[in-house]
């Protein structure tokens, strides 16, 4: 493709910042992260992968991270007479368009919301200005340059790109990827100094090319550079840098170290480690061993303090690489001194009993491109309410998230992307080598997070299936990611077939789905559903049991809250009524001493594929069971839940 010069200055290497945003630190390399601005162009429905690609019509400035087809409105508050007004007239947690009664008429009859166009239908958009790419489907161009120095190689890291991202850096094809787990790709050297990058995003669904994300997925999936991208420049032309650091706690004061050298530089001879803990500055000090691909040491730690959701301790080890007294490398890691197992039925934290009280919550606000203030505060919100375990939905999740868990001490499920998939998915060899590589890929870049205590997998999958694919599905994803865990995370599955699971003999711990007292939601209120929710947990633990005995976790549970709408305990979409059903969800867990835990559905309302949903199911475009709004205004369930976690701890 013929890139035509642009009109407004793309970030050079003097622009963009150095620091990495999260953990791990390279200390070795130089380092860009290249969030700024970067030129952008949407193609349409245009084949990504061919090249070269057609000029596009118009080149614009963007910020990336970016959602392309997720962007803000930018209301023209000129419409209305008071600023107040504006805001909620087009604001998205009141609705897809904004506050429906400020366009034209909302009414709930028979158990659905129903939206009836009034005269000022059509003054949403010239009024809120919705972007004119929002909810479009395509293909776009991301393209930015840095400065390098010449023959250098590189490494690119793309923390998140959606849904299917081809990089190319100067013309040449790096990589192919789909799914949400980040991306490392190694970029040979140039004689030229400035560097070219093009990232091809594809927000389609195509179950050719990326089976991985598929259209039913209930969320909103958005397309673009959703999270940081960096740039690393290495040493020299060839690619001799230490491509991941494992570190696996094996009692209060050790660790086994896992080096995973780059497949340049585990083919040399003459190329040694040395390490550091607790000062990321002092990459050329200590003790050195000859380089072996692959290889474990067992470490000491100095002065070890042990990582606890009460007392959340953490240690940093700097691993450097060298040559005889050149550095050529330096990868400085955060972890956690923390074991997690099992007993019987109970959960075990460095050898306690746990029970872990928390809400499933998707990374996102209004788009999956969340600021770092943003994810401070979701995590203090979550501390407010007495939580302590997130179940992150249904992907794998932000670094930054996962440092800030690290140092509130709360505890994570993360999962490899996925949800209701079909024996026939098990069956396409496509979507499931995408699958483990996203597998490898997650726990790879979330290995040192102590916070992240399971690995999960296949929500909500076709688990009643017994055939030979899906066996080979679960058993396959379930070994690939204890493959990659070092033993220091339990491994399972959301399941939404308790009774008549088959696929229970691949997890450490079960995780089962039931939506009691809610489903149907045109069904009215029945309030004995709601006081045998207790009775009903009881039953599917019991059924579980026969599988033999392991810890039990109620991974989702919930009612739907329409975000403002209040009115008696006995109606459905109501905060009141959503409040009654998570309390009893939680209360059965609190009061259930052979019940490990529950993540309840869900922390924050998200926006959904209006596509593929309707107002029966999700009214405002929204998955209105969040005890928070989309923008983090409470809900009665919150109080709800607040309450119940202070009786539990004793302390209301």
């Amino acid at each position: 493709m013929k890139i035509r010069a642009l009109c407004f200055a793309l970030g050079t290497a003097s622009a963009w910042p150095t620091e990495s945003p999260h953990y791990p630190h390279y200390h070795g390399r130089q380092v860009f992260i290249l969030n700024g601005s970067w030129a952008f162009a949407f193609l349409g429905q245009q084949d990504p992968a061919a090249w070269p690609l057609p000029e596009p019509d118009a080149w614009e400035l963007v910020e990336v991270p970016d959602a392309f087809d997720l962007r803000p409105n930018d209301p023209n508050c000129d419409c209305w007479p008071a600023r107040e007004q504006c805001e909620r007239c087009c604001d998205r947690s009141l609705g897809h368009r904004g506050d429906p009664e400020c366009w034209g008429d909302r009414r709930y009859l028979d158990g659905v919301w129903i939206y009836e166009q009034g005269p000022h239908w059509q003054g949403f958009e010239a009024c809120c200005r919705p972007d004119p790419l929002r909810l479009r489907r395509g293909t776009a161009l991301y393209q930015t340059e840095v400065e390098a120095p010449p023959n250098t190689a590189a490494i690119l890291q793309l923390a998140a790109c959606t849904n299917r991202c081809l990089v190319r850096v100067d013309g040449e094809l790096l990589a192919d990827h789909a799914g949400l787990s980040p991306l490392e790709v190694e970029v040979p050297p140039s004689v030229e100094g400035r560097r070219r990058i093009l990232v091809i995003a594809d927000n389609t669904f195509n179950m050719t090319t990326h089976p991985v994300h598929q259209p039913k997925y209930d969320w909103y999936q958005a397309g673009g550079l959703i999270r940081s991208v960096q740039f690393h420049v290495l040493r020299g032309p060839e690619p001799l840098y230490i491509a991941s650091v494992g570190i696996w706690p094996r009692s209060e004061a050790e660790v086994d170290v896992e080096l995973q050298a780059s497949p340049a530089a585990a083919k040399q001879t003459d190329l040694v480690f040395r390490f550091h803990f607790d000062d990321d500055s002092r990459c050329k000090e200590a003790a050195s061993w000859e380089l072996l691909a692959g290889a474990t040491m067992r470490l000491r730690v100095p002065e070890a303090s042990v990582w606890h959701t009460t007392t959340p301790s953490l240690h940093r080890l700097s691993v450097a690489l060298f040559r005889e007294e050149e550095m050529l490398d330096c990868h400085c890691a955060r972890f956690g001194l923390r074991t997690v197992g099992t007993r019987g039925d109970q959960l075990l934290l460095n050898g306690s009993p746990l029970k872990l009280l928390g809400f499933n919550r998707h990374d996102m606000v209004d788009s999956p491109v969340v600021t770092y203030d943003q994810l401070v505060t979701d995590v203090l919100l979550l501390k407010d309410l007495g939580a302590n375990f997130i179940r992150g939905a249904h992907y794998p999740q932000d670094q930054r998230f996962l440092d800030l868990c690290d140092e509130q001490g709360l505890l994570v499920w993360e999962e490899v992307l996925g949800w209701q998939n079909t024996v026939s998915d098990f069956s396409d060899p496509t979507f499931m080598a995408q699958s483990l590589r996203m597998a490898e890929e997650m726990a790879r870049a979330s290995a040192n997070h102590p916070s992240v205590i399971f690995y999960g997998f296949f929500n909500e999958g076709e688990s009643f299936d017994e055939g030979e694919a899906t066996t080979w599905a679960y058993e396959s994803m379930a070994a690939q990611l204890r493959r990659h865990s070092g033993r220091s995370r339990l491994i399972s599955y959301g399941s939404n077939h308790a009774g008549e699971d088959q696929q229970l003999g691949s997890v450490d711990v079960y995780a089962f789905h039931l939506y009691l007292a809610w489903y149907p939601t045109t069904r009215p209120v029945d309030k004995q559903e709601v006081d045998e929710i207790p009775s009903v947990w009881e039953q599917v633990r019991l059924w579980a049991l026969q599988a033999g005995e392991k810890p039990m976790l109620v991974t989702e549970a919930g009612a739907g809250g329409v975000f403002g709408f209040r009115g008696p305990v006995v109606q459905k979409w109501t905060e009141e009524y959503q409040a009654l059903v998570l309390g009893a969800h939680l209360s059965s867990v609190t009061t259930n001493p052979h019940i490990a835990g529950i993540s309840l559905w869900q922390f924050a309302d998200i926006l959904v594929d209006r596509s593929v949903s309707d107002e029966q199911h999700r009214p405002r475009g929204l998955n209105n069971k969040g005890v928070f709004s989309l923008y983090r205004s409470p809900k009665l369930g919150a109080a709800a839940v607040k309450s119940v976690l202070q009786r539990a701890e004793g302390t209301e």
